[in-house]
């Protein structure tokens, strides 16, 4: 039986690589002169993390871009500040990953650490198992 062009092209498995990101350092990886790079559900969180640790207005060009979570952290902490803190959060995911369907997002403050836990609940656009990513960011003075 002879194989069209369609048949040979299209594989019969699923496509296990949906999302790729370069690494964050732009590292070089040690089989050639080639970027690493992420994929899936580590490129997701490499940029889940990438957005909350930005500031608005820290981007060249795109103002809106960031969560400005790094400016809450030197204020004194109040109940009022976690559920602020998690709308922006959320804010910020919802309008600058398309690739995550946000689920929830969870804001602990350890003062004695003086830093602050956020837990965001997600799943990818095309797999329904959740996920989970903690974050830890601490001051720095």
């Amino acid at each position: 039986m002879a194989t069209t062009r369609a048949d040979a092209l299209t594989g019969t498995s699923k496509q296990k690589e949906y999302f790729s990101d370069f690494l964050t350092g732009f590292d070089i990886t040690p089989f050639g002169n080639q970027l690493g790079r992420v994929t899936n559900e580590q490129a997701v969180n490499q940029s889940l993390k990438n957005l909350i640790k930005t500031n608005l207005g820290e981007r060249p060009f795109q103002p809106m871009v960031g969560s400005d979570v790094y400016s809450m952290l030197f204020e004194n902490q109040y109940p009022e500040d976690i559920s602020l803190l998690e709308l922006f959060i959320k804010n910020t995911i919802e309008n600058n990953e398309p690739r995550a369907n946000l689920l929830g997002v969870e804001v602990k403050i350890q003062p004695n650490e003086n830093s602050l836990e956020i837990s965001i609940y997600y799943t990818l656009i095309n797999n329904p198992e959740p996920i989970t990513l903690t974050v830890l960011l601490k001051r720095v003075r």
